[in-house]
């Protein structure tokens, strides 16, 4: 069974846990994949330098967020071999006004169903361990993929909008809905824990 505590989760085939200062060199090198971040703000990947700054001040950014609120993005790790895959979590957006599901994974991993399984560990924390009442998720408009993992999590589409100066298709997930079971979301529900295990 799943098990979550505040800063950590665990699921079938991943550990959600809080990111370190040492975690920058790996998550650098998925900032610097054109793959992976050909749908991001830049539309590939970054260069070495750039980078290196990027993911160390978005660890520190994060957890930032979590001493804020309470909540925040998560270093995603194969459960078995311990190797960093990717970041998912939550983040406020002044701009929107609202809280985001996001969601990063190194290239080798897509396809296996492992943004999926770690979107539901984080939106099981957002409904039942926070006070949050709605998560938004932005995509590029072509990023079918992750769209369609953004519908098996139960997010319903809003429609195109205008965010961090370009068009952004937009989705919302609500409480009431993950509550009542009528989104994909509901799923199963993970083991609530205050241990370190």
């Amino acid at each position: 069974m799943d098990r979550i505590e505040t800063s950590r989760i665990e699921t079938d085939r991943l550990v959600l846990r809080r990111f370190v200062a040492a975690d920058w060199a790996a998550l650098a090198r998925f900032y610097t994949d054109d793959t992976v971040m050909r749908h991001m703000l830049a539309g590939r990947g970054l260069p070495p330098a750039e980078a290196r700054e990027r993911a160390k001040s978005n660890i520190h950014n994060f957890n930032d967020h979590w001493a804020r609120r309470g909540h925040g993005v998560w270093a995603v790790e194969d459960r078995g071999t311990g190797r960093l895959l990717g970041q998912c979590g939550l983040r406020w957006i002044p701009e929107a006004e609202a809280t985001e599901l996001l969601y990063l994974f190194t290239k080798t991993v897509w396809g296996r169903g492992l943004a999926t399984e770690a979107g539901r560990a984080v939106i099981v924390y957002a409904f039942a361990q926070t006070a949050l009442d709605r998560l938004i998720a932005v995509t590029d408009p072509q990023n079918t993929a992750s769209q369609r993992v953004l519908g098996k999590l139960g997010f319903a589409a809003t429609g195109p909008r205008m965010l961090w100066d370009r068009t952004v298709s937009g989705f919302e997930l609500h409480r009431a809905q993950w509550l009542t079971g009528t989104g994909a979301a509901a799923g199963p529900h993970l083991e609530m824990s205050d241990q370190q295990d």
